[in-house]
C-alpha cells in the first residue's frame, strides 16, 4: 500500500484582511503512521510541517493544540491553522472538506486505533542502540 497525496489549497491570512493562495500537498505513509506532512511549495522556501493525523481529525469537530501549532473549525465549514516558529505566527485557512476527505483516505490506509501496528519497533530500537 502505497502513500496518500492529495493537493489542498490553503489561504494565508495577511495582517490587512486579505488572503493569498497556497498550493500545498499533504502527504501520508503507513510506515509514519501518526504524522501527516503539510508541505507549502517552492514559494515559501519549500517550508513543511508535520502535523499529527490524530490532532488533524479532532481539529474538524474542536479547537486543539497549544503553542506551535493550533487548529480550529469554524461555523461555516473552514479549518484555520495557526502555526508558530521563532518569526512569528503564520494563520491558515482552507476548508475543511478537502482536509476530511484527505483523513478518510488514509484511514482506509491504516485504520484510525492500528498505526502502532505499522511501527517497526524492534527496528526502531536497534538503530537507537547502535548510533
Amino acid at each position: 500500500m502505497g502513500p496518500v497525496t492529495e493537493r489542498i489549497t490553503l489561504y494565508l491570512l495577511t495582517p490587512e484582511g486579505t488572503a493569498a493562495a497556497l498550493e500545498t500537498e499533504w502527504h501520508y505513509r503507513p510506515d509514519d503512521p501518526y504524522a501527516v506532512r503539510l508541505e507549502f511549495g517552492p514559494e515559501t522556501a519549500g517550508a513543511c510541517w508535520v502535523l499529527s493525523r490524530e490532532m488533524l481529525v479532532a481539529a474538524l469537530s474542536c479547537p486543539v493544540g497549544e503553542g506551535d501549532i493550533q487548529l480550529a473549525p469554524t461555523e461555516d465549514g473552514l479549518l484555520c491553522l495557526a502555526l508558530g516558529s521563532r518569526a512569528g505566527v503564520v494563520l491558515l485557512s482552507t476548508e475543511a472538506a478537502p482536509v476530511e476527505q484527505f483523513l478518510n483516505a488514509t484511514a482506509e490506509l491504516v485504520p484510525f486505533g492500528t498505526e502502532s501496528e505499522r511501527i517497526d519497533w524492534d527496528g526502531g530500537l536497534a538503530a537507537l542502540l547502535s548510533a
